[in-house]
C-alpha cells in the first residue's frame, strides 16, 4: 500500500476520533464554571436566568419587549439592568414554569437574535454558504453539526 494512502487513512481515523471526542466534551460541565447545562433538572433550568449584554441604553430596552422575545408571551419573565462597566444593558429572560430542552434552546436563540436586531438592525446568518456544495469530509461534517446546534446551545 502506498505511503500516501496510509497517511490519508490515518488522517481519516484521527479526524473521526477527534470529532467523537469533541462531541463528548461539548456536554462536559464543571460545577460552578461556565454556562448551565441544558440537561439540568427541568424546574431548575427553567428558573435560571439566561442573559445577553446589549450595547444600548437600558431605558430603551425597558420601554418595549424586543420582537424575538414577544413570541413567548407570558411564559417568560424579562429583566433589564445596566451592564457592568457601563457597557450597555443586560437583557435577561427565564421561564415561569418547567419547560423542555427545546424551549430553553429557543429562548437562548431569541436572546441572541434580540441582541443582534438591537445592535445592528438585522440578524446575521451564515446560510446559504457562498462556496456552494462540497464533498462531506469528517471535519466538515463535525463543523456542520456544530453550526446547526449553535443557535440553541449558544456555543460553536
Amino acid at each position: 500500500m502506498p505511503l500516501s494512502d496510509i497517511l490519508a487513512r490515518a488522517a481519516g481515523l484521527a479526524s473521526e476520533a477527534g470529532s467523537g471526542a469533541l462531541k463528548q466534551l461539548q456536554h462536559v460541565r464543571l460545577p460552578g464554571v461556565g454556562q448551565a447545562s441544558a440537561t439540568d433538572d427541568p424546574q431548575t433550568a427553567a428558573r435560571r436566568w439566561r442573559a445577553v449584554t446589549v450595547l444600548t441604553d437600558p431605558d430603551q430596552l425597558r420601554s418595549a419587549t424586543p420582537a424575538p422575545l414577544t413570541r413567548f408571551g407570558d411564559r417568560v419573565e424579562i429583566r433589564v439592568t445596566p451592564a457592568p462597566g457601563d457597557r450597555g444593558a443586560e437583557l435577561a429572560a427565564r421561564f415561569r414554569e418547567p419547560v423542555g430542552e427545546d424551549d430553553l434552546g429557543e429562548l437562548r436563540s431569541a436572546l441572541r437574535e434580540a441582541k443582534q436586531r438591537i445592535e445592528t438592525g438585522e440578524v446575521l446568518r451564515n446560510e446559504p454558504q457562498p462556496h456552494g456544495h462540497r464533498k462531506q469530509t469528517p471535519q466538515g461534517e463535525a463543523l456542520d453539526g456544530m453550526v446547526e446546534r449553535a443557535p440553541k446551545e449558544g456555543v460553536l
